[in-house]
């Protein structure tokens, strides 16, 4: 298993080198992207290699590990995966009794590596939580649970997380036109999402442009305009599997932007 460092000493040319933050892999473990991932140490994976599955011939070998901003100059992309809340600290406001469980470790690792992915212009992708991180870093807000600060009259219930919900279409989002989702789409101005979240935005980010909204005006998907590949989506296209149209192209769009952006 090479490192981060073996990158360029050991010829890892003709791959893709992602990075993966830490926490965030076991949400992974089974994700259809991947075929099939190898831990190298049990639990915290410091670094972990698999192979994306090749929808369309077009994926390469991916190198997940974690890292730091240092780190990330070295790779050709980052995708941030979904895990407990940030802290509301983080985007100005107090802690309330209505947030969910914390993880300052990740908080710490992942604000700082989204700062400097996006300074350098590397392709990110960030899903549920990763998404939030990429709002937060750009100015955003959220709220810190939907049901109890979202007072639209439209109720959709975002954090269906029993097991047999997880891969079905619990609700649908609303495309924005001339969009990349709306390319991924493919011209789709409603599509179907999973959804395991009781966050969601409440202020997007200055520089993101919003992809999709649900009826209950929550965004579910935004883009950095500019930027080769930055965007997020906040329902879990992973888990949907690559049946599914939009994940599909979503990933492919992502592996396509990492092998673009290869050493």
């Amino acid at each position: 298993m090479k490192s981060i460092q073996g990158y360029k000493q050991d010829g890892f040319r003709g791959e893709t080198l992602i990075v993966l933050p830490p926490e965030s892999f076991a949400a992974y473990a089974d994700h259809p992207v991947v075929r099939r991932l190898h831990l190298t140490d049990a639990g915290y994976f410091p670094r972990a290699a698999g192979k994306v599955a090749r929808p369309q011939g077009i994926a390469e070998n991916i190198l997940l590990c974690c890292t730091d901003g240092r780190g990330v100059v070295e790779v050709d992309g980052v995708l941030f995966s979904g895990g407990p809340d940030i802290h509301p600290g983080l985007y100005g406001e107090e802690l309330l009794d209505c947030c969910g469980a914390l993880a300052p470790e990740r908080d710490a690792l992942e604000i700082p590596l989204m700062q400097k992915a996006i300074a350098i212009d590397k392709p990110v992708f960030g899903i549920c939580r990763g998404f939030q991180v990429l709002n937060v870093v750009t100015g955003g807000t959220m709220y810190q649970d939907i049901n109890t600060q979202n007072k639209s009259s439209v109720h959709i219930e975002h954090q269906r997380t029993k097991p047999e919900e997880k891969d079905k279409v619990m609700h649908k989002v609303n495309v924005i036109r001339d969009t990349p989702l709306h390319t991924f789409s493919e011209g789709l101005l409603q599509i179907g999402v999973n959804t395991l979240h009781h966050q969601g935005v409440k202020k997007l980010g200055e520089p993101l442009r919003s992809m999709a909204i649900a009826d209950d005006g929550i965004v579910e998907a935004a883009y950095y305009p500019g930027k080769k590949f930055v965007m997020g989506v906040q329902w879990h296209p992973e888990i949907l599997g690559l049946g599914d149209k939009v994940a599909n192209n979503l990933f492919t769009a992502f592996v396509e932007a990492c092998a673009q952006n290869m050493k």
